[in-house]
């Protein structure tokens, strides 16, 4: 397996575990892409409610993981704007100069940051999701990235 697909199936597997708190935020935003199958499955990664019956959350950890979420999405909003118009200016950059490389890759340098600055909150909010989960929930959540993680070697 590449060093490239390494560091994707890493990611894939950090946001895998983040998945609890991202529950409560990719419903709230109506993305409706996602997990194909499993607890998460509905509406990107599934309601919150599919969640909380697979793993059998309490009431309790079902709101700290809302607050984490909430907090996740406040963190990453001035990121998520600066990525999205990123790949505009950089077009822009070198349609008005085409030789203009180094003001192009400076830009791509400042989306990195902010994709790195994301996937380190993303990463922050997982093991917090994860300190509140049981000992047998963060199994259940094991098994679930495994299964994934097969079926995807398939």
């Amino acid at each position: 397996m590449s060093k490239r697909n390494l560091i994707i199936t890493a990611i894939v597997a950090v946001l895998t575990l983040a998945a609890v708190p991202f529950v409560y935020a990719q419903h709230e935003h109506g993305m409706h892409a996602g997990m194909h199958a499993g607890p998460f499955a509905d509406l990107g990664f599934g309601h919150l409610q599919h969640a909380k019956e697979y793993l059998g959350l309490s009431d309790a950890q079902v709101d700290q993981l809302k607050s984490i979420a909430a907090d996740l999405r406040q963190q990453n909003a001035p990121y998520r704007k600066q990525i999205h118009g990123g790949l505009l200016q950089i077009a822009q950059t070198l349609v008005s100069n085409p030789n203009d490389t180094g003001a192009a890759q400076l830009l791509i340098d400042q989306q990195d940051a902010a994709e790195k600055a994301m996937k380190t909150n993303a990463l922050n909010a997982a093991s917090k999701a994860l300190n509140i989960l049981t000992p047998d929930q963060r199994a259940k959540v094991a098994d679930f990235i495994a299964k994934r993680a097969a079926m995807h070697q398939q």
